[in-house]
């Protein structure tokens, strides 16, 4: 808990420390805990430069895996559930 500046600063010294790449959020009281993290949490840590503001064109599949397509292959057991 604190303000933003702080959390900001708390979240920062934790990637600092031990290279972390990322965080999994936790909520206390939902969807007030998420909402308080994205309106206030993530504006601070975009103004210092630690969080995007803005993300490439693309599926998370197409970026994971940048040789391969949007969708899976139509021979892969997955393809059968498009219409879904």
């Amino acid at each position: 808990m604190g303000s933003p500046e702080q959390v900001a600063d708390e979240l920062e010294s934790w990637i600092e420390e031990t290279g972390l790449d990322g965080f999994n959020l936790t909520r206390i009281v939902t969807p007030e805990s998420y909402e308080d993290f994205i309106d206030l949490v993530i504006p601070e840590l975009q103004r210092r430069g630690s969080y995007k503001t803005a993300y490439e064109d693309g599926s998370l599949r197409k970026k994971l895996f940048p040789e391969g397509t949007d969708r899976l292959p139509q021979r892969h057991a997955g393809a059968a559930h498009r219409h879904i």
